[in-house]
């Protein structure tokens, strides 16, 4: 199952709850030390690969889970996983007939390492939000990258989802992404919606009225994702965007506040 879609069912396989209980994957709810979970850290499966030493704790979680997919090591991959996360698993695995309600996380985690477009040995890593409670990992493989969502959850920390993301790059398109992170700090408040979309382009989508919600335009594309809300004269009322995802190198031509 291509990483993208464990965020994809995750909205509609939470609804199962209900029915599956606190999907615990695992009787050890112990914390785990630093040390012992970076000693699992990814490696590449010809073992030409880069390894990626830990710097915290989420990212020790998030490369312990990635080496128990390589290694496909059932129990370790389902003790590393947010109840929600195996929920959403189940719910993959029913639609593809390899799982029934009720069944252990064991019976089909299977699935990630099956994914032919999942990768396993990162050459990256960065924690991009930490919380104590909540934390971004995003991560560079040699094919591609992804962010992963991680929560603290019965004295651990564990895996809630994974989504694709693209990287920074120079000398992007016009229309790339980057382009947003330029341009986002030079909006201003009272502007008027022509103006924002000539500086930032055309939207990703947007809200009106008619909708029945708040007026607003939108740019988004994988972690990126910048908001404009605006009054019943198509002017721009605030300005909220997301930096949680975003790694350094965008964070640094950040230097507005992520609501204005």
């Amino acid at each position: 199952m291509p990483s993208s879609r464990l965020t994809g069912v995750l909205a509609v396989a939470v609804l199962l709850t209900g029915a599956c209980g606190d999907d615990g994957t695992s009787s050890q709810d112990e914390p785990r030390g630093l040390m012992s979970s970076t000693s699992t850290s990814s490696t590449s499966p010809t073992g030409s690969g880069p390894a990626v030493e830990a710097a915290d704790e989420p990212q020790a979680a998030y490369l312990a889970w990635l080496a128990a997919l390589e290694s496909q090591d059932a129990e370790a991959a389902c003790e590393r996983h947010h109840p929600q996360l195996t929920i959403a698993l189940r719910y993959e695995a029913i639609l593809l007939d390899r799982a029934e309600l009720g069944d252990p996380c064991t019976g089909f985690v299977a699935l990630l390492w099956e994914d032919p477009l999942r990768e396993v040995d990162p050459v990256e890593v960065e924690t991009t939000q930490d919380t104590g409670e909540k934390a971004t990992v995003a991560a560079r493989f040699e094919g591609g990258s992804e962010t992963a969502q991680l929560v603290y959850h019965r004295a651990q920390w564990r895996v809630l989802s994974t989504e694709s993301r693209v990287e920074a790059t120079e000398g992007a398109l016009a229309d790339a992404p980057q382009r947003w992170v330029r341009v986002w700090c030079d909006l201003e408040v009272g502007a008027d919606r022509a103006s924002v979309v000539e500086q930032m382009g055309e939207p990703s989508g947007e809200y009106t009225i008619d909708n029945g919600g708040e007026p607003q335009l939108w740019w988004a594309q994988d972690q990126y994702d910048f908001r404009a809300y605006l009054d019943a004269r198509d002017r721009v009322l605030d300005l909220v965007g997301d930096y949680d995802a975003l790694g350094a190198a965008d964070r640094e031509q950040l230097d507005c506040p992520e609501l204005r």
